[in-house]
Order: structure tokens, then sequence, then C-alpha cells
């Protein structure tokens, strides 16, 4: 009998098997690990233009109220569609010139063209503002007092 050089059949289609197995287990963990960076990203950039919005809105709502002293708002929110998405800027009025531009979620309804700060109830030193920034598309809705109206409501 003769003594065997090199694999058998069998254990080269074994090797083969799990080779072709750790690649597409290795080929799996990439893309995961892409289509969760993209997630992250995608979040991030919106939880960005979440906060820098709210801050620069409650602000400006605060010291001088939703409405200027010729009844303009501040600021107003204009969202388009496009091919694919929806596209919202959040344009400051006073400045006339846009504050953030963002991609709204497909849960959105698109189409609109609102001013930012809408008063609540008849009081109107209390303003909702509403934001299309939350998770599918959803609403992100607060609550903004104007101080100096509150603090000295006679002037």
């Amino acid at each position: 009998m003769e003594r065997q050089n090199g694999f058998t059949l069998t254990e080269m289609v074994v090797a083969m098997v799990v080779g072709v197995t750790i690649v597409i287990g290795a080929g799996q963990l990439f893309l995961s690990t892409l289509h969760t960076f993209r997630q992250t990203e995608s979040l991030g950039r919106q939880q960005e233009a979440l906060i820098f919005s709210v801050a620069h809105i409650t602000a400006t709502l605060q010291r001088h109220g939703a409405y200027d002293a010729t009844g303009e708002p501040y600021y107003r929110l204009q969202c388009v569609p496009s091919a694919s998405e929806c596209r919202c800027t959040l344009q400051d009025m006073s400045r006339a010139q846009p504050l953030v531009t963002f991609q709204a979620a497909e849960g959105a309804s698109c189409a609109r063209d609102e001013p930012v700060g809408t008063v609540v109830g008849q009081a109107s030193d209390v303003y909702q503002v509403v934001l299309p920034l939350g998770p599918s598309g959803q609403a992100v809705t607060f609550h903004v007092a104007h101080r100096e109206a509150l603090f000295h409501p006679d002037e």
C-alpha cells in the first residue's frame, strides 16, 4: 500500500466549506456594522439639527416672543418634497436667511410653510413649537414662555 501525499477530496471540500462560511460571516459583520454606522450618523445629524434649532428658537421666543412688532414671525418652517426625500428649512425671517436645513423622515407630512411658535390657549405669552425631527417623522413639540411678557405684562 502506498503512502498518501496531499489532501483527500473530502478534506478539501470541508476546508472550502469552512472558509466560505468564515468569509460570509465576515461579510455579514461588515454589512451590519456599515448599516449601524449609517443609522447612527443619520440620528446624530437629526439630533444636531434639533438641538441647534431648539436653542435658537427658545432664546428668541423667550426674549421677543414669536412675532416681531409688525406681526411677522421670527421663524418659518418650510418643507418641500424632492425626488425621494422631504427637505425642511427653518428660516430665520428677522435675518432673512436659513437657520438650519434637514431631511425630514418619511413619516412626516412634507409640503408645509408655516410660522414656528403658535400661541397656546388665550395666554399670548406661551408658545408651542412643533418640529418634524422626531423618530420616523414624528413631531417634537415643546412650549416656550415669553419671559418679558410674563414678568412685565404691562409694558
